[in-house]
C-alpha cells in the first residue's frame, strides 16, 4: 500500500491498515461490517451494477466513484478503463476494497483508493465519468451538505463529463413495510472466522426531516444456532424525492440530461421504484 499522502485537509490516501476512527477523528462506523459488506448486499451486483458498467463504456475513463466503499463497483468499472479512483469516509472499507484489488493483482496505479468527505475533497484532477453506487448521497443530511456534494463533483467533472447515479424513491407500501420493524437481514458465514453471522434491521422513518434510522443487530451464532454475541449499530440516512432532487441539482450547476426509473432504463414515472440519473455540467 501507498504511504499517506495528504492532499486536503480531508482527504488522504489509504494508509496502511484500517483504523478505528477516520480522518476527522470521528468512529468508523463501518468497521465492523466492512468484511461482511459484499456477503450482504450480494444482490445489487445483479441490480446496479450491470447499469453502471454499461454506463462506463459508454462514457470512458479515468472514471471517479464517489463512496466507493470495499470495490464492489469501483473494481468491475477498473477493468473497463485505464484507470480508476474511488473516494470513501470509511477506512476500514477502503482497506477492504484494496484486499480485494490485490488479491485480483490489480496494480495501485490502476485504482487508487483515497479516504476524503464527499462534501470536501479535492483531487488535483477532472473526469469524464462520475459514478455512485449503491445510495450514499442519502447519508447527506441537509440540503446544504448535498449542495456540497454536488459542489464537489460539479468541480470533479470534466467539461462535458457526466455524473451517474441514483436512489430509491419511496412509496408509501415502503413507509408500510419496514417503519417500526424488524426484519431478518440475511444469515452468512464470517468470511476470515467462518462463524455463523445473522442480521436484523429495525427501522424508523421521520416524516418531518426525510430519514431512516436504522438499528443493524448482528448476531454471531454457534453451530446450533445460538446466540454467543450481540452487536447493535444505529445509523441514518436521509431520503429525497425526485423534485427535490432536481431542484438541488439546477442549483448546483448541472444538468440532468438521462432520467431513469430503473436500472433497466425503463422510463422514470410515478410509480418507479429508482430515480436513476445522467447529468452533466449545465454549461
Amino acid at each position: 500500500m501507498s504511504d499517506t499522502e495528504t492532499t486536503t485537509t480531508s482527504t488522504t490516501d489509504e494508509t496502511a491498515g484500517p483504523r478505528t476512527t477516520r480522518i476527522d477523528g470521528s468512529a468508523d462506523d463501518y468497521l465492523f461490517e466492512a468484511e461482511l459488506y459484499d456477503l450482504l448486499w450480494a444482490d445489487l451486483n445483479t441490480l446496479d451494477l450491470p447499469f453502471i458498467l454499461t454506463k462506463t463504456e459508454e462514457f470512458g475513463g479515468p472514471l471517479l466513484e464517489l463512496a466507493c466503499g470495499t470495490g464492489r463497483v469501483l473494481l468491475p468499472c477498473a477493468e473497463r478503463v485505464e484507470r480508476a479512483v474511488g473516494v470513501d469516509r470509511s477506512p476500514s472499507m477502503l482497506a477492504q476494497a484494496r484486499a480485494t484489488a490485490d488479491a485480483a493483482g490489480v496494480p495501485e496505479d490502476k485504482v487508487r483508493l483515497v479516504e476524503g468527505d464527499l462534501r470536501d475533497f479535492d483531487l488535483g484532477e477532472r473526469f469524464p465519468l462520475i459514478i455512485a453506487g449503491g445510495q450514499p448521497l442519502f447519508h447527506m443530511p441537509t440540503d446544504e451538505d448535498w449542495a456540497r456534494t454536488l459542489d464537489s463533483v460539479r468541480r470533479h467533472l470534466a467539461p462535458g463529463g457526466r455524473f451517474v447515479a441514483g436512489v430509491p424513491v419511496f412509496q408509501q407500501e415502503d413507509f408500510d413495510k419496514y417503519d417500526q420493524r424488524y426484519l431478518f437481514v440475511d444469515e452468512v458465514r464470517h468470511p476470515s472466522t467462518g462463524q455463523r453471522v445473522a442480521i436484523w434491521d429495525y427501522s424508523a422513518f421521520d416524516f418531518d426531516v426525510q430519514s431512516i434510522t436504522r438499528r443493524r443487530v448482528t448476531e454471531l451464532l454457534d453451530e446450533q444456532g445460538l446466540v454467543v454475541q450481540r452487536r447493535h449499530d444505529l445509523r441514518t440516512n436521509y431520503y429525497r424525492f425526485p423534485d427535490q432532487i432536481r431542484g438541488l441539482f439546477e442549483k448546483a450547476g448541472l444538468r440532468i440530461e438521462r432520467e431513469y426509473g430503473g436500472y433497466d432504463e425503463s422510463p422514470f414515472d410515478a410509480d418507479s421504484e429508482y430515480y436513476i440519473w445522467v447529468a452533466t455540467p449545465a454549461d
